[in-house]
């Protein structure tokens, strides 16, 4: 009975899965270096095929915003180009001014064309996408509920490399958006 006892307090006790994010991703002088993530199924088709979206973001997001947000609780689309979750993160701007950077994994296949814009609101107000074109994505773990991976560059050669990123970052994210 008291192993029993003990057993339940230690799981208790035990630390949750806490979400990380840490890297940077820099070009042209400027570096974003990202402290946030947010991972959540963004689309499912016909067939059943999965989009999940992963962002991460030099600041904090705003998870409470993000929870309330009405269409952003609804079932996925069939698309992403029906789904508002991505300008609910976006137009948070104490989260993203200092930048973001988009990615999204299509059912076992990573949509390499949304991972190279490097996103930030310059000083004038101007949204700004450096688009790297040589980002890459290594998923350790990608399941229903967690995605981990880490995003590196890889150098392309002369006269390739004149919009080359340079990107180390790592996430580990809980699959999922925001509740009420």
């Amino acid at each position: 009975m008291r192993s029993l006892i003990l057993v339940a307090l230690l799981v208790l006790v035990m630390p949750a899965h806490a979400d990380s994010v840490k890297g940077f991703c820099e070009r042209d002088g400027k570096r974003i270096t990202f402290s946030d993530g947010i991972a959540f199924v963004d689309a499912r088709d016909a067939e059943g095929v999965v989009t999940t979206a992963v962002y991460l973001t030099a600041k904090p997001l705003d998870r409470k915003a993000l929870a309330a947000c009405g269409d952003c609780a609804r079932a996925p689309g069939e698309n992403t180009f029906m789904s508002s979750r991505g300008d609910e993160i976006e137009k948070q701007r104490s989260a993203t001014a200092d930048g973001w950077i988009e990615m999204q994994h299509v059912a076992g296949e990573l949509d390499m064309t949304s991972i190279v814009n490097l996103m930030y609101l310059a000083k004038d107000g101007v949204l700004t996408g450096l688009d790297g074109g040589n980002g890459k994505v290594t998923l350790q773990t990608n399941s229903p509920t967690r995605i981990v991976g880490t995003l590196t560059s890889e150098a392309h050669e002369a006269p390739y490399n004149d919009t080359d990123m340079n990107c180390a970052a790592a996430f580990d994210l809980t699959v999922g958006w925001p509740k009420p």
